[in-house]
């Protein structure tokens, strides 16, 4: 029997906005795998924060949970109950490998590791943090990549970023892409209901935490060249706050677009799927992922959707559903595409982007974590790597 240990220290739920779903959905995927199998020689534990079980509590049932006594709302505790209170937990219950979900693997630990890096933001956009944070996270992801017996990233774009910034040579590399869970089949009436504000329009959605790569303000200077075409639309921006939530609501009060678009703030889960299942069109304009989970939900729903051509989503989208006239004209030119195609067109598009979206199965993702645990299982006891 393999223990493994998953480092959750790091989710304050509603708060680490994309890298919530995508950890939480992957360790429901591994759930499925692992009861297909029989648990497959591994026994799972979680490391969680004091709200993680309200939020999920459906892998608390599935997985014993080991609760640290904080709440999330001082990362400077956090970052120090990493060195301590991790690492008396692993090795409590004994854990052969502990999986780092969220990009650090911390100054103790024991030997075995798996890290998950979601992206390279703080490399690759620097300017996105602040001095302290990024000189901080330069120096954590430097030393976790080197510190780790196995990483694991969700995308190719996502692991050229790690082996550019240092990964070292002898240290395995997986790319585990993430999954979207089967939609409800038939959800109730009560939760498909939309906002007052945006009922009986056709909705263009775009889920993300306004952060400046995520281009928001692009988005809204072209939904205004739609509006002059297509004045019944409404744009509906979901996501928990960000640097540029004030300039958002600015641009969104301007005269070309005051009451047609709507921010939501965070939304709940049958709140985001009755808008998923609403909207006419799901927009992607982000300069950089890491994966790009929101276009993988629309796809999974038959909702059509627009990516951008940067960064992992060309590996997530399909190649019809990314624009690749870069700027505001573009944006707003493939929008009204969309939204004008005729529904020929349209169900080809979306019957396309089904067969897509079967490729991003639960059981690839689930199988993709067991493997790195288990080889990371197999590392030498001290799991560190020599560079060649």
């Amino acid at each position: 029997m393999t223990r493994v240990l998953v480092n959750l220290t790091w989710l304050v739920p509603g708060v680490v906005g994309g890298s919530e779903e995508s950890t939480t959905q992957s360790l429901r995927a591994l759930a499925e795998v692992l009861d297909a199998t029989d648990g497959h020689g591994l026994d799972v534990h979680l490391a969680v924060l004091e709200p993680f079980p309200a939020a999920h509590p459906d892998l608390v049932e599935r997985f014993p949970v080991r609760v640290a006594p904080l709440s999330g709302a001082s990362r400077v505790r956090r970052v120090l109950s990493d060195q301590t209170w991790l690492a008396s937990q692993a090795r409590r219950i004994a854990a052969d490998v502990v999986h780092h979900a969220g990009g650090v693997v911390p100054l103790r630990h024991p030997g075995r590791s798996v890290l998950t890096v979601h992206d390279l933001q703080p490399l690759d956009l620097p300017g996105n943090f602040s001095l302290v944070k990024r000189t901080y996270l330069r120096m954590m992801t430097a030393r976790s990549l080197r510190a780790a017996s196995v990483v694991v990233v969700p995308s190719e774009f996502t692991a050229s970023r790690v082996r550019h910034h240092g990964l070292p040579g002898s240290t395995p590399l997986r790319v585990v892409p993430w999954a979207a869970p089967d939609p409800p089949v038939a959800p109730a009436a009560a939760d498909l209901r939309v906002p007052g504000e945006v009922a009986g329009h056709p909705v263009v959605l775009y889920p993300a935490v306004p952060y400046a790569h995520k281009e928001h303000l692009l988005l809204l200077d072209a939904f205004a060249g739609v509006l002059a075409r297509r004045p019944g639309v409404r744009l509906v921006l979901t996501g928990g706050p960000g640097p540029l939530e004030g300039a958002v609501h600015a641009r969104a009060e301007r005269p070309d677009l005051a009451g047609r678009v709507l921010r939501t703030g965070r939304v709940s889960t049958a709140e985001l799927e009755a808008l998923y299942r609403s909207a006419a069109l799901v927009v992607v304009p982000s300069s950089y992922e890491g994966f790009g989970l929101p276009v993988l939900e629309a796809m999974r729903r038959r909702v059509r959707v627009l990516a951008a051509d940067a960064g992992s989503l060309p590996e997530v989208a399909r190649p019809g559903d990314l624009v690749r006239r870069p700027g505001v004209s573009g944006w707003t030119a493939a929008m009204l595409d969309v939204l004008d195609e005729d529904p020929t067109e349209r169900l080809a598009a979306l019957d396309a982007a089904g067969e897509r979206a079967a490729a991003f199965s639960p059981a690839r993702t689930g199988r993709g974590l067991l493997d790195a645990y288990l080889q990371a299982a197999a590392a030498p006891p001290d799991g560190r790597v020599v560079d060649p």
